[in-house]
């Protein structure tokens, strides 16, 4: 009877023996998936530290005040104008001087240069038949007869002031006249060809010189 007692395997022993082998297994599966959440965190930091680290080394760059200066736009100093403009010139100078022909279409005379406008208001001189010439628009002619050197602006301005009139004048190869134009400028007009139509030439060119009214 006590050998088949001693045969009988021991339940304590058995129960202890299994719990061993359940608790050995369990700790490995939560020490698999302890080690598994490290590594997930780990790989997760990885890229934001590397970031971190690249934006502390990136360099700014600044343009430089030269670069910026190159980009705009050149400064330009505007170029005056050669010709002197009526509105703008001082009282007494000189507006214009060169040869100026005539015909009958009527000129303007306080325009730079003269130009043929027709008989609008802004017309002055203008041909006649037979070599004659008269003014338009309120133009004084004074044919000067004075000796010595052609008038000056002073000079004409007297002798169209005293003997200026709208009658029309008979040219010759040596007339010299005196014109106060419808803006009250001065011109000397010096006859430098005539044409040689006789009664029925209307043109003259003149050696000419325009001054500001004073």
């Amino acid at each position: 009877m006590s050998t088949v007692a001693d045969d009988e395997p021991d339940a304590n022993t058995s129960d202890t023996r299994g719990e061993g082998w359940f608790g050995r297994h369990q700790k490995g599966a939560w020490i698999a998936a302890g080690a598994t959440v490290v590594a997930a965190l780990i790989a997760a930091l990885v890229p934001v530290l590397a970031s971190s680290g690249d934006d502390n080394n990136a360099v700014v760059s600044t343009p430089s005040p030269a670069a910026s200066m190159s980009g705009s736009a050149p400064t330009t100093t505007p170029v005056p104008s050669q010709t002197p403009s009526p509105s703008t010139t001082a009282a007494g100078s000189q507006l214009w001087q060169g040869a100026l022909l005539l015909d009958t279409t009527a000129k303007d005379l306080d325009a730079v240069p003269p130009e043929p406008v027709g008989y609008a208001d802004e017309g002055d001189v203008y041909m006649l038949l037979n070599n004659e010439m008269s003014g338009w628009n309120g133009t004084l002619i004074a044919q000067w007869t004075g000796p010595g050197d052609l008038p000056g602006l002073q000079d004409c301005s007297n002798v169209v002031g005293t003997l200026g009139s709208t009658d029309k004048v008979k040219l010759t190869k040596k007339t010299v006249l005196c014109v106060r134009t419808s803006d009250r400028n001065i011109a000397r007009l010096k006859v430098s060809a005539l044409g040689a139509g006789g009664a029925l030439e209307s043109r003259a060119t003149f050696d000419a010189v325009i001054w500001k009214a004073g």
